[in-house]
């Protein structure tokens, strides 16, 4: 195991139960995560993640060939896997028989695929790299990375904004009056160039010191980015999606690294 990965396991778990289990798999642009999820308890019984890779795809096909638990077999495999080429469409605009039309929007050739929000009313249009796919099981449920986001937004308060952070980069939703205003994907390998973003997303959306902004994944209180935060915001709140703190897993572990995760656990 290279020494920018982790890897718990519960010495309880049992593969044989794997069919009565969700997997769960977090694929960026620069990090590789799994969690192995009880779909009765919800304890969570595997917990994977690497971060800083340098190639993914490589990353990603190591892992299905030589672990083990990756190839047991799930009740349910959901996936959210990074792509720049992705639109929200409402409703009432969509054409769930015209997906073509959507295409020329997507900057991209490939397959397109869709996933619908009931409560929110709208539908994430989206293309996947190639390469990503063909690594993963047939079964797999294919989500964009800003599902497992957009499904935390009844946990939010009603004007919100809500961070995922990587080793390199975040992963931003920001929602007010009950609907999701904004969202995109940066890199940011330091505090200075997470500055300029945050300064260009204050600017742009208004922001004022009092929203509540909730971050999750890599970041710790006092650290450079934390404080960066903290010279534009008042509230800031690490996040972990309700439902899972019981986890004899993560007893030991900043909980709010695994929140983007295991919100997968929350789409359709």
């Amino acid at each position: 195991m290279s020494n920018n990965s982790l890897l718990l396991v519960d010495p309880n778990f049992n593969t044989d139960a794997s069919a009565n289990c969700h997997l769960l798999l977090k694929i960026t642009n620069d990090s590789f995560s799994y969690a192995v999820v009880s779909k009765d308890t919800e304890e969570i019984n595997i917990i994977f993640d690497k971060q800083g890779c340098e190639d993914v795809q490589k990353d990603l096909k190591s892992a299905f060939e030589t672990d083990n638990y990756l190839s047991l077999n799930y009740a349910t495999i959901k996936a959210a896997i990074h792509t720049s080429n992705f639109i929200f469409i409402p409703d009432e605009w969509f054409d769930d028989e015209n997906l073509a039309v959507y295409a020329q929007y997507l900057g991209s050739d490939a397959k397109v695929y869709t996933k619908h929000n009931k409560v929110l009313g709208f539908n994430t249009v989206f293309c996947l790299n190639d390469e990503v796919k063909t690594h993963l099981p047939e079964k797999t449920d294919l989500f964009p990375q800003s599902e497992p986001l957009v499904a935390l937004f009844s946990h939010l308060a009603d004007e919100a904004l809500l961070i995922d952070f990587t080793a390199v980069s975040f992963n931003v939703l920001y929602t007010k009056d009950k609907k999701v205003v904004f969202q995109n994907h940066y890199e940011s390998e330091t505090a200075e160039e997470f500055n300029y973003f945050l300064l260009l997303m204050i600017e742009q959306l208004g922001l004022n010191d009092s929203i509540p902004v909730y971050i999750q994944g890599i970041i710790n209180e006092d650290d450079e980015h934390y404080n960066c935060l903290l010279k534009y915001f008042n509230q800031l709140y690490f996040f972990f999606p309700a439902g899972k703190q019981h986890s004899e897993l993560l007893a030991d572990m900043p909980k709010h690294y695994f929140s983007g995760l295991l919100a997968l656990d929350l789409c359709e």
